[in-house]
């Protein structure tokens, strides 16, 4: 079998090609946040901020955790040669998910200042939760096919879509709207839905030519969209964006839309060094799915072992520069800006262990304990939620800081030691 051979080249060298798409989609995204902030000031980027988190809030309620359990799908379907089910498995996929998932996000387009008034407590906020619905729509599909595309080896092409183009459609047609008289925080949020529009569009365009390699449907295996598995999976998805945008839902609750919009640049940055570990996992995550499939434990451990290496090489100098240069590093934005210094410290030494444990919590759901990460994330989204609650009606926006960080640091630690005892019980069983 020439397919293990295949999970041996797992190091840096093979990642490297898709770090340099991912870096290329990193420097746009970076500058993209940088002309949206200069351009909005500190009270519009907090709109955008609350517009960015409901949209991906939106996008993976109606995903049904299908993007994972697409990925670990054709990972699998591809490691057994079974490579003509493929393309009917994922046209059943965006079926299911846009047909449901269109029908659910009619409620917050069409109830839009209900459902701002309730979430954040004022109904002028209306303008993001309208946008985060249609965005989300596309979001969701371009999503599924990205992931697809990763788990069928076209990992660079999956990077671009998901990372580039939504900052370069952006990036290109806001200058033209600033110079023809100016863009409205508004504007700029209908703006972004067209971009994540085009992204699905080359998305889906991207797929239809990669689908050909694997020729029509006949003799092919029929692979249900639908699988039990998915509850977990989407229950474990759905968890992991609360616990990830969980500061920026209660914000507005403890703080003004300004400082929403400090706390959304800080954390656009610590986003920023996070997608490096989202690069990752297009490379580790079907060699994680693949190994577990010949029950390989010696291979999961190294595997494990060598995304925590490179995690860790890899974003210490970001890291580092954020930290150790915070002021200049802000000030990018706009002047303004300089006083999410404190909050952008704290959220670094969460980021700093969160790189430590590598891609502990996908390694979990490649090797089917989505279950298990669920249940980790669930406990930690409740301690977070009651101590941000606690500290954030105290100490605002820096008390919600200092408790999604150390949630950041808990949830791996866990997810650690529970990946560590059930490899050690396949190790056993095999």
């Amino acid at each position: 079998m020439n397919f293990p051979q295949r999970i041996k080249l797992g190091g840096l060298g093979r990642a490297l090609p898709a770090l340099m798409v991912r870096g290329g989609g990193l420097g746009l995204q970076f500058l993209m946040s940088v002309v949206v902030a200069r351009v909005l000031g500190a009270e519009g980027m907090g709109l955008y901020t609350l517009y960015l988190t409901w949209m991906v809030l939106f996008g993976d309620l109606v995903s049904l955790g299908m993007p994972i359990y697409a990925l670990r799908t054709v990972a699998a379907l591809r490691a057994r040669d079974q490579d003509r089910s493929i393309a009917s498995f994922v046209r059943r996929a965006l079926v299911l998910v846009l047909a449901l998932g269109g029908l659910f996000l009619l409620l917050p387009w069409w109830q839009e200042a209900l459902i701002a008034n309730w979430i954040t407590g004022d109904a002028r906020l209306a303008p993001a939760f309208e946008c985060a619905a249609v965005g989300a729509w596309f979001f969701v599909g371009m999503r599924i096919l990205a992931e697809t595309l990763k788990g069928t080896g076209a990992t660079q092409r999956g990077i671009f879509v998901e990372s580039a183009t939504i900052p370069l459609v952006v990036l290109s047609v806001l200058p033209v709207l600033v110079w023809r008289g100016g863009i409205d925080s508004v504007g700029m949020l209908w703006l972004h839905v067209t971009a994540v529009g085009v992204a699905f569009a080359l998305a889906a365009a991207l797929w239809q030519a990669r689908s050909r390699r694997f020729g029509d449907d006949a003799g092919g295996e029929s692979v249900p969209a639908y699988s039990p598995a998915l509850w977990s999976m989407w229950g474990g998805t759905l968890l992991n964006i609360v616990y990830v945008s969980l500061p920026l839902m209660l914000l507005p609750w403890f703080a003004t839309v300004a400082e929403v919009g400090h706390f959304g640049v800080a954390f656009r940055l610590m986003n920023l060094v996070t997608v490096v570990m989202v690069t990752l996992t297009a490379v580790y995550g079907p060699q994680f799915a693949a190994a577990y499939a010949l029950r390989d434990v010696t291979r999961l451990r190294l595997l494990m072992k060598r995304s925590q290496q490179i995690s860790l090489l890899l974003i210490a100098p970001f890291l580092a520069v954020f930290t150790l240069g915070a002021e200049p590093v802000l000030g990018l934005f706009g002047s303004e800006f300089r006083d999410a210094k404190v909050l952008l410290w704290i959220l670094a030494v969460g980021q700093l262990f969160n790189a430590g444990t590598g891609l502990i919590g996908y390694m979990l759901n490649m090797m089917h304990q989505e279950r298990t990460e669920f249940l980790i994330l669930l406990g930690t989204v409740g301690l977070m939620l009651v101590g941000m609650i606690a500290v954030g009606s105290v100490a605002g926006a820096v008390g919600v800081t200092l408790v999604y960080s150390g949630g950041l640091i808990l949830k791996n630690l866990l997810s650690v030691i529970f990946a560590l005892r059930y490899l050690n019980r396949l190790e056993t069983s095999t």
